[in-house]
């Protein structure tokens, strides 16, 4: 047997339309599973479903809408997972903090998928034995100045994801994170415009492995999902090319 195999699982997965979730996706497919893709833009989820095969699915929809994120429970069936990878960034010092843009990182980053996953399970709509997975950041663990609202949002998701690993462990169902450094996605290209590039190119030679590609995050997520990773739950797993074990 093939501990990686996920032949059989679907799995919920947020922020699909590009970077880490949509190789997620593509990562799910190529270990025999299939997923439900969430996202925005559907023009995106549709060049997803074309590459990955019709036995997939999307669902178009904005997850800081309260009922889209209530759409979306009761449109699927029973699930074996979730990754949530769904995000926004922005960079802004304390003095500059909003309570629009608190609420906007908040909605999307953190609230999001309390909600989810509080309807699905009380709609009984994900397996036993299932495994969810949240996609934090090592701005969650250390602090990096400008990034307060983004980093309490990711902490909190590691947070809450301990409390839910043993909350649902009676049902077998696992709950981690992991946390990347910075990974090659549209994000990333975004930010190059709010701290050019020299600053980039600076920040990526503390990498020593360079910045990460969006499938070396998708495939640790596939571990988790899958029976290989079975005696692992509640842990934060740092993906970041060596960035935070140096001095």
């Amino acid at each position: 047997m093939n501990p990686f195999d996920l032949s059989g699982k679907k799995i919920l997965v947020t922020g699909a339309s590009s970077g880490i979730g949509y190789e997620t996706c593509l990562a799910i497919t190529r270990q025999g599973g299939t997923f439900i893709a969430i996202a925005r833009r559907q023009d995106f989820l549709e060049k997803l479903i074309e590459e990955c095969g019709s036995e997939n699915s999307f669902i178009a929809a904005d997850l800081s809408k309260m009922e889209d994120i209530k759409a979306i429970v009761d449109t699927i069936e029973n699930i074996d997972g979730i990754v949530h990878s769904a995000g926004i960034v922005s960079l802004a010092p304390v003095k500059f903090y909003t309570e629009d843009l608190m609420n906007e990182m908040r909605s999307i980053n953190f609230d999001s998928i309390v909600y989810l996953v509080n309807l699905i399970f009380k709609k009984k709509k994900i397996n036993k034995g299932s495994s969810i997975v949240l996609v934090s950041s090592i701005a969650g663990l250390f602090g990096m100045k400008g990034n307060g609202i983004y980093a309490a949002g990711k902490g909190a998701l590691i947070a809450i994801s301990k409390v839910w690993a043993s909350e649902f462990a009676n049902s077998k169902i696992r709950v981690n994170c992991v946390s990347p450094g910075m990974v090659k996605t549209e994000i990333t290209a975004r930010s190059i415009e709010d701290l050019s590039l020299e600053v980039i190119q600076q920040d990526e030679k503390k990498y020593p492995l360079g910045y990460g590609d969006p499938v070396q995050v998708a495939n640790p997520i596939v571990f988790l999902l899958a029976e290989a990773s079975s005696w692992i739950t509640g842990q934060n797993i740092v993906l970041d090319g060596g960035r935070t074990s140096t001095i």
